[in-house]
């Protein structure tokens, strides 16, 4: 790789890792501490994580949907609040769209000098029209995402019903299904290792 273009890279690379430490501004309007509310970089990764398993399992059941691509635009789909930072669903919303140009063009600063810039931006613009599966299904993690970090928060339980408002947006049959067995507990994080016995000093 020429140092030219690794030097490009980097410069993004440790622009993204300001993300690590931007808190989500919806969960600190929703009543959050500051360290109750997860951080761009986290729900990224964790989404990217979901998007991967839906998107595997949807293509095992004959889905055509490409994992890679969606994959990709969960990673990238709020890479712009590095530069332009977080600003709240609800915020948002009140602003009718206004946010949206100010995060295209901050994405397309960040990543003016990338080989890969072109992808990028069109991902992230794929992801906003919510128009082919993969975005529809990167909207769904999104969505649950959010849902599970809010869920563990006392201060948060009276904005679950956010959560239940936005099937319209993904079109997904099996969306509302999952935000329901999250909110009535119908699942746990895997806890079995802790009991006694499970545990396994390898050390």
């Amino acid at each position: 790789m020429k140092s030219k273009t690794l030097k490009k890279i980097l410069k993004v690379f440790l622009t993204l890792q300001w993300a690590k430490e931007l808190p989500r501004q919806g969960f600190i309007a929703l009543g959050f501490k500051r360290n109750e509310a997860d951080s761009v970089a986290a729900h990224s990764w964790s989404t990217a994580m979901l998007v991967y398993l839906l998107a595997t399992e949807l293509k095992k059941q004959g889905e055509r949907i490409d994992v890679d691509k969606a994959v990709k635009m969960a990673l990238f789909h709020d890479m712009a609040e590095t530069i332009v930072g977080d600003v709240g669903t609800f915020v948002k919303g009140m602003a009718r769209g206004a946010f949206s140009e100010i995060e295209k063009e901050g994405l397309e600063y960040l990543v003016k000098d990338l080989p890969s810039n072109k992808e990028i931006v069109d991902l992230v613009e794929e992801y906003m029209k919510r128009k082919t599966l993969e975005a529809r299904i990167c909207k769904v993690a999104d969505n649950l995402d959010a849902l599970a970090q809010a869920k563990g928060v006392p201060a948060a339980k009276s904005g679950l019903k956010y959560f239940k408002e936005v099937y319209h947006i993904t079109k997904v049959p099996w969306h509302k299904t999952a935000v329901e067995m999250i909110i009535k507990d119908e699942i746990e994080p895997e806890r079995s290792w802790q009991k006694k016995g499970k545990i396994v000093n390898r050390l």
